[in-house]
């Protein structure tokens, strides 16, 4: 029985991100390319879609941007470089971002080229994933938070838009009104939608923002003190508690459900679950031996735990809305 040594599987994966890296320059710059072509149009009528429509500029651009940051790393690591883990820890992190955004881009306006620079980019975050030397950090929390933290910061800044749209343009409906029940126009208008005399997403664009931040240091290996710990939970803890809150008055007093409400909901729901078990399985949190075994076996099932918790709010809405005949 043969075996691949540690060389060649090395350079395996170099080739890997050089090829993937520059397929997805190619695809993204094709598809920049073809809106350009869309805005200078003979009819004079600018032709964004989507994402390119949310960002005022083709979407595609920014993909590219971090496919030249892959094509890049392989073709110096070809000429001899070596990428600390440091920087494969940024790397992976950027291509996490990167996989979110091609999701959401994907999801505002569905194309193939849009769906190719998705797989190409989930492709690239996959490659950085054996490069992470770990020396007991959580990485896969750094990773998951800065992921969650970017998705989240998108739909407040997306909520915040529309709000300011409440009162500059209150004759035209918000881009999240989907349907009666699906919209994002009678919460925000709602007195619930300014708890503490501001919009509330103006507390997730800062909390947000704060979170990547911390993502991004544990990423990197900076070590934080018991106290600290605490505090990120308890903040996780109150933003839970707060959704919660949400999702009751959503449901029970507007009876509505708004996209970028329950987008900001499932991101805070699995953020509190990963930093409570990691923070009682690590011993951050006091807690008995026997909470911490199990603590420390939640902590591989939050995927499930998660989904469950989504079950039970997506139960929770049909039996008060009936959102299955609704949609």
């Amino acid at each position: 029985m043969t075996t691949t040594s540690p060389t060649l599987r090395l350079r395996r994966g170099i080739l890997a991100l050089t090829i993937v890296g520059a397929l997805g320059v190619t695809l993204s710059f094709a598809s920049t390319a073809v809106a350009f072509v869309s805005i200078e149009s003979a009819s004079g009528i600018p032709k964004l879609t989507g994402a390119d429509i949310e960002l005022g500029y083709p979407s595609s651009a920014f993909s590219m941007a971090l496919f030249v940051i892959a094509l890049t790393v392989g073709c110096a690591q070809f000429a001899g470089a070596v990428i600390s883990p440091a920087w494969w820890r940024a790397l992976a992190t950027v291509f996490a971002v990167g996989v979110v955004f091609q999701v959401w881009a994907a999801y505002l306006a569905f194309t193939w080229l849009l769906a190719a620079q998705l797989v190409l980019m989930a492709v690239v975050f996959a490659l950085t994933i054996p490069r992470l030397r770990r020396d007991g950090r959580p990485l896969e929390l750094g990773i998951f938070l800065a992921v969650a933290s970017v998705a989240g910061f998108f739909a407040a800044f997306r909520l915040t838009v529309d709000k300011v749209g409440t009162f500059t343009s209150p004759d035209i409906a918000p881009s999240c009104n989907i349907s009666v029940l699906v919209q994002c126009g009678t919460n925000l208008k709602s007195w619930q939608g300014s708890l503490f005399g501001f919009p509330n997403p103006l507390l997730g664009v800062g909390g947000w923002m704060a979170l990547f931040v911390i993502a991004a240091l544990i990423i990197s290996g900076v070590s934080f003190a018991q106290w600290f710990w605490i505090a990120i939970n308890a903040g996780v803890a109150l933003a839970l508690a707060f959704v919660v809150w949400l999702i009751y008055t959503s449901i029970f007093e507007l009876h509505t459900l708004c996209p970028w409400c329950m987008a900001t909901w499932s991101v805070v729901i699995p953020c509190f679950w990963l930093v409570t078990f990691y923070n009682l399985r690590s011993g951050h949190i006091p807690a008995p031996a026997s909470i911490r075994r199990i603590a420390a076996a939640a902590y591989s099932y939050v995927p499930l735990i998660t989904l469950l918790s989504y079950l039970i709010v997506a139960i929770i809405a049909q039996l008060r809305l009936d959102l299955i005949n609704h949609l």
